[in-house]
């Protein structure tokens, strides 16, 4: 028999069926109390119910970890964007167990996550989020994130990455310059805009990879087909970059990496903080490298074999996706 009681603007919710040890759990509403009610005890009246209590300690940030570790443990790094997005659902789901997580404590974390991130971005942090729970093989009441998921898709919230043809307009660059004043993601956006790197990987950048005699930066970029998923780049250090690394070096002094950002999606969720309070709409940071790629062939008058070895990219399909050219630039 199941009892119900509210208890501080929640409900406590109780199972007590013979045979089987007693069952509780708190719900923010009562009809979500009285739905978990009928299904448990659905559950043991057909014999089907599984107790998860050996593994309630298992908790969610537990289990990001372990899906890091499953990687590690054979040699395998992370990629920067990948393991920035799992500690955000480690932090915000912190002492959480995951046999205690509600199907809406997951769709708050989305739209939580939307206030900062596009329907794209959000698409892939909730499937490595079932990645996650996947890799933990932890059999649980429900498949919440799963369910989660299905619904984000029915209402279209989440899809898959589209051609973006966004690029800085009239005075924003100045005005997120402004914005930014002494803040350490200014010089990290003058580096996307002159070199076109990616966010992780100028979050990832070392002294030890930077040649200032040479000019030239080293970096590891993903590449699926490589052994650990990256692959060893050299680009060209032009005066931009230069300028700025020269600067952050004689501020720095001698630490191992550039910039001391913990985590490389702070870079991404500090950049739409900031356009979302200069009203500047649908700029997101890795638009950056759309404008420094297009910037390549409008006022570098780079040649496509030039740009593919500075941008990374294995082919010309992947590069178009970048470029985004105006026509008033290529009148003269």
């Amino acid at each position: 028999m199941a009892y119900i009681r509210e208890r501080n603007g929640k409900y406590f919710a109780e199972i007590r069926h013979k045979g089987y040890p007693n069952q509780n759990k708190t719900f923010k509403t009562k009809l979500a109390a009285v739905a978990w009610a009928r299904r448990i005890e659905s559950s043991m009246d057909q014999g089907s119910w599984v107790d998860t209590r050996e593994s309630r300690s298992v908790l969610i940030d537990h289990i990001m970890d372990d899906l890091v570790y499953s990687f590690e443990r054979f040699g395998l790094e992370v990629a920067g964007p990948k393991l920035g997005q799992l500690n955000q659902i480690k932090e915000y789901f912190q002492g959480v167990s995951i046999h205690d997580l509600t199907f809406d404590e997951v769709l708050d974390f989305a739209a939580y996550r939307l206030q900062t991130v596009g329907a794209s971005t959000l698409q892939t942090q909730m499937y490595y989020f079932k990645q996650a729970v996947t890799n933990s093989r932890i059999k649980t009441e429900q498949l919440v994130v799963d369910m989660a998921i299905e619904e984000l898709k029915l209402k279209k919230l989440i899809r898959g990455s589209t051609k973006r043809d966004r690029r800085l307009q009239g005075d924003e660059w100045e005005k997120l310059l402004d914005e930014a004043g002494a803040h350490w993601i200014r010089p990290i956006m003058e580096i996307a805009v002159e070199s076109g790197m990616r966010q992780g990987e100028i979050h990832s950048l070392e002294w030890q990879h930077i040649n200032f005699d040479k000019n030239l930066v080293g970096i590891w970029r993903k590449n699926k087909n490589e052994p650990g998923g990256k692959k060893w780049h050299v680009i060209p250090m032009w005066q931009g970059v230069r300028d700025v690394l020269l600067r952050e070096h004689n501020r720095t002094g001698n630490t191992t990496t550039v910039f001391g950002v913990k985590r490389a999606a702070s870079i991404s969720d500090k950049f739409a903080k900031m356009t979302k309070k200069l009203g500047i709409v649908d700029l997101r940071f890795h638009d950056l490298r759309h404008e420094a790629i297009s910037r390549m062939f409008e006022v570098r008058k780079m040649r496509v074999e030039e740009v593919r070895l500075v941008s990374g990219h294995s082919s010309l399909e992947q590069l178009s996706r970048y470029v985004n050219l105006r026509p008033e630039n290529l009148v003269d």
